[in-house]
């Protein structure tokens, strides 16, 4: 529920103004500050290993606390089930297909013209290059897996500081001063230079991010806090193990103590806005790139009951734990059931600073979230009435609560269609029961699809044409 009206001592931190736009009843919320941006991105985390979303053996409390305190997106989707496509789309706001950044980067071809053309186009803004005419000072802190080269690093892009790494896993403990066979121990950059390293990547990051907002607070800023947590290699210190002797799968204890570090860390985040006061004024995402891995020793990550897994196209690999608070205009404890998508993290962030469309590229396909969660928009009002996605020749289009996929390695190679308000879980094919849903959907996904470019760096999406069994 929007705060309808304010006092005059909270109008010289924070001011929103409601008017009428037209004969419809609807209203736009307009910002006049200059809010703080904190998006919080984990890696390989899944639908169930948080506590806001039903689990009861990890423990998540800050996590939790923190969305408690503003939305929780019950129905909350990332553009790609593996990690640089993901990230590619919620830094751009813009469908990664469109941009060519629709895989992972080929590392092995690193520093190959292959290797160092691959990730996140030039010619499309990244959000922090549209911040930086505000004034905004950026930082990434963390896996950064969207660009290799020199012209595709983070200072390239529109960001003041990095620390962190490039490519797409590393260890938490060791790193070279090299660009090795073994990409598990790349470099750790801070800024554009190589640095020794010492210590946890999960704890050191969270060092990095209170160090950046401590020198920061004067100024409006955006970090993106990017964790390498909980992707593989399973590794984290014994003392966070030692607070959660209560799980006795010793696989899903390990993978519980790298969540742990994790959820020490944004708590930790949350606890300096609010000693400096700008934790009213900060607008805070937290997202996972992608869901629960696929083959993972025992019962690490959990997809919540959700089919499929990382690397396809079913709920398991991209619909993920998704929250935003934003204390100054969501209201706390706020549940939120239609789909939205991480490309509405840009949008919404520009839609503060009346930025409507980025300075170059790609509008955006993403929306802001604001009015729908504040309840400005008609409450059947859906941020996306179509969702796409596309990886190699797998693929899927989400229309209303019908939703179409094909996963090239499932056994029988056939196309499947679920409603997902009836069947959250995808147990229920029906392809062969609503034939003109499934041609339906079809069509509207090649329509997209055939207006995507031809990757320059990999390989494009064979040619699909189906017979629908007429």
């Amino acid at each position: 529920m929007i705060r309808k009206y304010i006092s005059s001592i909270c109008i010289l931190v924070f001011a929103i103004v409601i008017t009428s736009c037209n004969n419809s009843n609807k209203t736009e919320l307009n910002i006049s500050n200059k809010s703080n941006v904190i998006l919080i991105f984990a890696d390989d985390m899944g639908f169930g290993d948080v506590g806001f979303l039903g689990a009861t053996d990890i423990q998540t409390p800050n996590i939790d606390k923190l969305a408690k305190s503003g939305v929780i997106f019950n129905q909350g989707y990332v553009t790609a089930s593996v990690c640089g496509p993901s990230r590619a789309g919620i830094l751009t706001g813009v469908y990664q297909q469109r941009i060519g950044a629709d895989e992972n980067i080929p590392e092995d071809d690193f520093p190959t013209e292959r290797g160092r053309i691959a990730g996140i186009p030039l010619s499309q803004s990244m959000l922090p290059e549209l911040l930086r005419p505000h004034g905004y000072h950026s930082g990434v802190i963390g896996k950064w897996h969207v660009g290799l080269d020199e012209t595709k690093r983070p200072l390239s892009r529109g960001f003041d500081e990095f620390y962190g790494f490039l490519n797409g896993s590393h260890s938490y403990y060791k790193s070279t001063m090299e660009f090795g066979d073994n990409h598990g121990e790349w470099p750790i950059f801070r800024n554009e230079e190589m640095v020794k390293f010492n210590g946890y990547t999960t704890d050191v990051f969270s060092d990095e991010a209170v160090n950046f907002i401590e020198r920061n607070k004067e100024e409006p800023f955006f970090l993106y806090l990017s964790y390498n947590a909980v992707h593989h290699p399973w590794e984290v210190p014994d003392s966070y193990v030692e607070r959660l002797k209560h799980i006795e799968d010793k696989d899903r204890r390990l993978f519980s103590g790298m969540m742990l570090a994790m959820d020490d860390g944004v708590g930790r985040v949350m606890q300096t806005l609010k000693d400096h006061n700008i934790d009213k004024n900060t607008m805070v995402f937290f997202i996972s790139d992608n869901g629960s891995p696929k083959g993972q020793s025992g019962t690490m990550s959990n997809t919540g009951g959700l089919r499929g897994w990382k690397g396809d196209t079913y709920e398991g690999g991209i619909r993920v734990p998704f929250t935003m608070t934003w204390p100054n205009v969501i209201s706390k404890n706020t549940i939120y059931d239609h789909p939205v998508s991480a490309l509405d993290v840009v949008a919404t962030v520009a839609a503060s600073l009346g930025i409507e469309k980025p300075a170059q590229g790609f509008d955006f396909d993403g929306v802001d979230l604001i009015p729908y969660v504040n309840g400005i928009k008609d409450k059947n009002e859906r941020p996306h009435e179509v969702m796409y996605w596309r990886r190699k020749d797998d693929y899927a289009i989400r229309v209303g609560d019908w939703k179409l996929e094909w996963n090239d390695d499932k056994p029988n190679k056939e196309i499947e269609l679920f409603n997902l308000a009836n069947d959250p879980y995808e147990k229920d094919d029906l392809s062969k029961k609503h034939l003109e849903k499934l041609v339906e959907l079809q069509d509207k996904f090649d329509a997209w699809d055939s207006q995507q470019p031809d990757s320059k760096v990999w390989p494009a999406p064979k040619n699909r044409n189906y017979d629908y069994g007429k």
